[in-house]
């Protein structure tokens, strides 16, 4: 439950306050996503869950992933970790479906809620007067201190607020369309340092990447974490997180972030063939895990749950690995200059752990099933892609769709394999300008960054491991993989 609702203290910040939230997708309606207008803040990926028991829902019902307190006399709802690292699968079509927490936040598109909150905060509409009449037609719980809180200040401060954030983050417009699942976590803080981003070279300003996994954080103390393995101390680098959420040095609630630390030390992802209710084939895994131990354990560790291994935890240098490095050029020096300004309150949450890295880090490979699509900027749809030759992974396909494929390892992504009805509400990802043009009239606005070769920050190039194997090894080793 902590995980899900605790606070990181960033909504004392960048709070909205509760009876607001509630009517603001009913109020603009017409904001939300064309397709996804009735679904309140589900049009934005969130997931709400239901509780046979009403003692175990939190006091007022809201998605997993946001976090409520009462500060200064108003009810605040913003985001925390969940929200990032919570998502869904779906193991068969028409099935069930089964929300993990500590996995990619698979469905969740940050950008288009923060677009939403921008859009709506410039309309006429947004005033106290009819706000507060949508709190009533709604029936929404107020009482006369947050009425009278949001009548003479709130909204016109929440108004300031949403404009004002929304002028710092305009470095979202030199980047290719985030889609679910995705977000640019550096660049977030040079806006709240207040960098000026027109002076900001232009291959400094892509950094958007997929939502990582969470689980067994204890094991992989000392390792260097974040994509391109900047930092390496587990505490700092979720301060780092808080600090994404709004939680800076004075406002951050050290009880709440410690409880989820607490239990992200020893969460593990779900077995995969429980989950999904497969077999598997225990002499093909057999012969992946030859093929695995030769080639891929110094580099991932030697299982899932044992992440020894030479250069587990350390970087690659980008030009060996050869991946997109939009990302590794947008985390610079400056920033871990500027860094280590932040928690300066306190000479041991002062943040002295981040570095200028020469590449990406290694990871382990703990729930690698759920982690598709693949590479940091979540560029490759499934493992099996990820084992093809760049120039034969897909040039477009879908994100956002939870059924899962348990022969390729990944999430179902491609066009022909998805049902018409279903595309719309997707959000196509292309690496190149004919990926793009293949999306038709589901085609995000990818603002320019799309030539011949790639779409700026979603190439999926490099990583070439195991693409020279014969597709009987190729089966075996994600046979193997499926035990992580």
């Amino acid at each position: 439950m902590q995980f899900k609702y605790g606070s990181t203290g960033g909504d004392k910040n960048f709070g909205i306050p509760f009876p607001v939230w509630e009517v603001l997708p009913v109020l603009f309606k017409d904001k939300l996503p064309k397709g996804r207008e009735d679904q309140g803040w589900g049009a934005f990926g969130f997931i709400s869950e239901t509780f046979a028991d009403k003692d175990e829902h939190p006091r007022r019902p809201r998605p997993i992933g946001t976090t409520l307190r009462n500060y200064m006399g108003i009810e605040r709802i913003f985001l925390n970790c969940a929200a990032c690292h919570a998502g869904v699968v779906t193991p068969a079509p028409g099935g069930q479906r089964l929300v993990v927490l500590g996995m990619p936040a698979n469905t969740v598109d940050l950008e288009g809620f923060q677009n939403f909150l921008v859009a709506i905060a410039n309309d006429p509409r947004f005033t106290a007067d009819d706000i507060l009449k949508a709190i009533d037609n709604q029936k929404v719980d107020i009482d006369i201190i947050n009425r009278l809180a949001l009548r003479f200040i709130g909204v016109q401060q929440m108004k300031d607020l949403i404009i004002g954030i929304g002028k710092r983050f305009e470095f979202t417009t030199a980047e290719p369309a985030f889609g679910p699942g995705r977000f640019d976590t550096f660049s977030p803080a040079k806006a709240l340092m207040a960098w000026p981003f027109e002076n900001i070279p232009a291959h400094e300003r892509i950094g958007v990447v997929d939502f990582p996994s969470v689980w067994l954080q204890d094991k992989k103390r000392s390792m260097w974490l974040h994509w391109d393995g900047n930092n390496n101390k587990l505490e700092e680098r979720n301060r780092s997180a808080a600090f994404g959420t709004g939680a800076n040095f004075p406002l951050l609630d050290r009880a709440s972030v410690k409880r989820m630390e607490e239990w992200l030390l020893t969460a593990r992802p779900p077995d995969f063939a429980t989950t999904l209710k497969v077999t598997i084939d225990a002499a093909k895994a057999a012969r992946g895990k030859v093929l695995y131990e030769s080639a891929c354990a110094n580099c991932h560790g030697a299982t899932g749950t044992d992440f020894t291994g030479t250069f587990v935890g350390k970087t690659t240098p980008i030009a060996q690995i050869g991946t997109d490095r939009y990302r590794f050029d947008n985390y610079t020096y400056d920033l871990m200059l500027n860094q280590s300004t932040l928690y300066a309150g306190n000479a041991e949450e002062r943040f002295q752990n981040f570095r200028k890295s020469d590449g990406y880090a290694n990871m382990p490979l703990d729930g690698l099933w759920l982690r598709a699509p693949y590479l940091h900027n979540g560029s490759v749809p499934s493992l099996r892609d990820l084992l093809r030759k760049p120039a034969d992974r897909p040039a477009m396909f879908y994100r956002g769709y939870t059924v899962y494929d348990p022969v390729d390892l990944g999430f179902v992504s491609r066009p022909d394999q998805i049902p018409d009805a279903a595309k719309a509400q997707l959000f196509c990802y292309a690496t190149n300008a004919a990926g793009l043009a293949q999306c038709g009239a589901n085609a995000p606005d990818n603002r320019d960054t799309c030539d011949a070769a790639t779409c700026k920050g979603n190439g999926n190039g490099g990583h070439d491991y195991g693409t020279s194997l014969p597709d009987a090894d190729k089966d075996a080793l994600i046979e193997y993989l499926k035990t992580f």
